[in-house]
Parts: C-alpha cells; structure tokens; sequence
C-alpha cells in the first residue's frame, strides 16, 4: 500500500503538479481525501441509510424499479462529496490575468472529469477568479443539482421519481462536503466524529 502511495506522489510531482495550480499539492488532495473519507461512514449510518430507505419506500409505493438508479444515485453522492474541491483548478488572478466568465467556471463544476482530461493533456485554459473557493458555497451545489436534473431528465424522461432522486443525491453529497468544511451547520452534523480541522 505504502509503494502504491509513494508512486502515485511520484506521478503527481511528475506530471500533475506541473499542469495544476502550485496550491493543488499531493498532501492538501490526500488530507482531504483522508477527511472526508472517514466522515463517510459516518454519513452512511445517519445520512445515506434514511435516504435510500426513503427512495426504496417510494419505489415500492410507486411500482417502480429501482435498483439501477439507486446505484447511480450512490455513485453520484460519493462523487459529489468531493466534487466542491474541484475549484482547486482556480487561480486567483495576481498579474491582470482575464478572470473567468461563469461558464468557463461551471464547465469545471459540471465536467470536471473532462476539464481535468484537458489539463493533463495541457489543452486547457486557466481559470481565474477573485472569490475564494467559488465552489464552496450552496449556490455551486444548486447549480450542479440543475446539471443532474437536466442529465437524469435525458435518462429517465418519463420516470419522475428517478428524474428527481439523482438530483437530489447530487445535491446531498455536495451539501455534506460542505457541512465538513463547516460552510453548512445543520443540528445532527453536531454528533458527527471529530477531524483532524477539529482539533485545531
């Protein structure tokens, strides 16, 4: 495990860090990483149980079949949960650099898959903006529910419960990034375990 680790901080140092922001260093990815991982199952036991039992209820109430889009909406929620770090990729601006439109931003947000696939091949073009951390916020979270309305209503468009419920896992996986970081304060985050940030 040790020598996968120490590759993957090789190739990181070798390639990575050479097309990303200075600030994107292996350890903050791998601190975060680590954060939020063990917080995960946490979140299985107090967040993610309720809901899947909710999607199951109605599932069942509804004659509708589940299971597949169950298992995307799971996929989704973990993707989510680190998807707000993605703005790791933003530059702040520090010598008259063209700050970023909106959209070249939520193309991150949205197809950071893809942006990062550009960034390796050295094809994509910096993105700067002023706000700190512009993925950190619930507007950011809202606007990826939006992309994930508009890809589950491509998927299912006559199934108004699965058209719904990637969204809303979507947008559950962001927020519970975001209640990590402290951003979000919701009154059963108060028994959650404490982090490394806690004890600080």
């Amino acid at each position: 495990m040790m020598n996968t680790k120490e590759r993957l901080k090789e190739y990181w140092d070798a390639v990575i860090s050479n097309r990303i922001p200075p600030h994107a260093h292996f350890h903050k990815v791998e601190d975060e990483i680590k954060e939020h991982y063990s917080l995960l199952v946490w979140a299985w036991k107090s967040f993610l149980l309720p809901l899947i039992a909710l999607y199951l209820i109605l599932g069942i109430v509804f004659h509708n079949h589940i299971l597949g889009s169950l298992f995307l909406s799971l996929l989704v929620f973990f993707y989510s949960n680190f998807l707000p770090d993605a703005d790791v990729l933003v530059n702040r601006p520090e010598n008259n650099e063209r700050k970023s439109l909106w959209y070249e931003l939520y193309f991150l947000l949205c197809l950071a898959p893809i942006f990062l696939f550009y960034v390796m091949k050295g094809r994509a073009n910096p993105l700067y903006t002023e706000k700190p951390k512009p993925f950190h916020n619930f507007s950011a979270a809202i606007i990826w529910g939006a992309f994930l309305l508009i890809v589950s209503s491509l998927f299912w468009p006559d199934d108004t419960l699965k058209k719904l419920m990637l969204p809303l896992f979507g947008i559950a996986g962001f927020s519970f990034h975001l209640m990590v970081d402290g951003i979000l304060n919701f009154f059963w985050m108060k028994n959650r375990p404490d982090t490394d940030r806690d004890k600080k």
